[in-house]
């Protein structure tokens, strides 16, 4: 079976789907498909992407960058076109709106599918309309989350066809270190006797690090020593240092930047609790799933995360992880302060969360149904 997709973004580079196009990839080809990836890399020199794509068992058809939108939806057109006609894949998949719109525009004959992150049900206007369209003419939308797939219902998307597949984690990557590892960490930085809080993603209103930063003051108050470490591409840094800084809380936060895949499985080991409090933007956009709490939790971590979108499906409100309103600084200190003040609620958190993720959270696993799903969808 030939697979292609076709991606709004793709590793190196960050992003979630990026990260869930690229497991769809290389956990498909290791079940035998034969797939190849028409896809975005940005945010990762021409070497990185040479040495990335290079490594890879399946074929990564870059698109350039272009100066204008419509250039790049050129692109990637011509390319996606020209695959097709050269190795007429038997399933393309679009994940990310635009690339959606391109396998619409080129699925023919071809059996079709579109992943359903979230964020593409919240567009408006003219793009909204297109969006529309485009899923509609799918033969199957999988949602990465029952969230997801309601809110798309709800905005008036009529799928021929649709079923949900969560997103997952890589635990081969991902998995807890020697304690000594983490003693050496934390001593290096001065922070033995400290508290660590964790929050994975793009520094930005919808990953919602603001809420955490606002509630640091409350959370200081009880437990001192508090650090919150904040890992991603940094967009709003300056923004978010001047809201810590006139809180009183900015020796206490601390922005990593983008980090290296060790690095990031580092982090997820050293801190006591993650913390991913997303918000729906003006935008329209939303949280899907939230790979970053499954990460943590394959790493022995619990995590506090905002209801009201797909992040509450990563975790289990009570067993692995707490769950908070949107925009509610005061309720997520007090969430944070509950697992870092008792040792044993958050150890019992963490060795939940890392058990569900071992078990069905993987994206080993999840590839399993997305084969069977895939296999379906071509025999329908």
């Amino acid at each position: 079976m030939h697979l292609l997709i076709l991606a709004s973004e793709f590793p190196p580079g960050p992003g979630g789907i990026g990260t869930h196009a690229y497991q769809l990839a290389h956990q498909l080809c290791r079940l035998g498909w034969e797939v190849t990836v028409i896809a975005k890399q940005d945010y990762a020199s021409p070497v990185e992407l040479a040495t990335f794509n290079s490594q890879q068992a399946f074929t990564v058809l870059p698109v350039p960058n272009a100066l204008a939108k419509p250039l790049d939806a050129l692109n990637r057109w011509r390319i996606a076109r020209k695959t097709i006609s050269q190795h007429r894949p038997d399933l393309i998949v679009g994940t990310g709106d635009r690339s959606v719109w391109i396998a619409a525009l080129v699925g023919g004959k071809t059996s079709t599918a579109a992943i359903g992150h979230g964020s593409e049900f919240g567009l408006k206007g003219w793009q909204r309309v297109v969006t529309q369209w485009a899923f509609g003419r799918m033969d199957h939308v999988i949602c990465v989350s029952d969230f997801t797939r309601k809110y798309m219902l709800k905005e008036g998307f009529k799928p021929q066809s649709v079923s949900v597949l969560p997103n997952g984690a890589d635990h081969t990557h991902l998995f807890p270190l020697p304690q000594e590892t983490v003693c050496a960490f934390r001593k290096d930085r001065g922070w033995e006797q400290c508290k660590l809080l964790l929050t994975v993603g793009h520094v930005s209103e919808r990953k919602g690090q603001r809420v955490v930063i606002e509630a640091l003051p409350h959370i200081l108050q009880k437990v001192p020593n508090v650090h919150y470490l904040i890992a991603g591409l940094p967009s709003l840094k300056e923004e978010f240092s001047s809201l810590a800084s006139r809180l009183g809380v900015e020796p206490n936060v601390h922005f990593l930047g983008q980090v290296s895949q060790e690095q990031l499985r580092l982090l997820y080991n050293v801190c006591d609790v993650f913390v991913m409090t997303s918000q729906h933007t003006q935008g329209g956009d939303f949280e899907g799933y939230g790979i970053a709490a499954v990460e943590a939790a394959l790493c022995g971590k619990p995590a506090v995360v905002s209801g009201d979108s797909g992040l509450a499906e990563a975790v289990i409100e009570g067993q692995t992880g707490l769950i908070v309103p949107q925009r509610d600084p005061r309720a997520t200190a007090d969430a944070i302060v509950a697992l870092l003040s008792d040792e044993v609620m958050r150890e019992e958190y963490g060795n939940n969360a890392r058990i569900r993720a071992v078990t069905e959270q993987t994206w080993e696993s999840r590839a399993k149904s997305y084969d069977l799903l895939f296999r379906q969808i071509i025999q329908s």
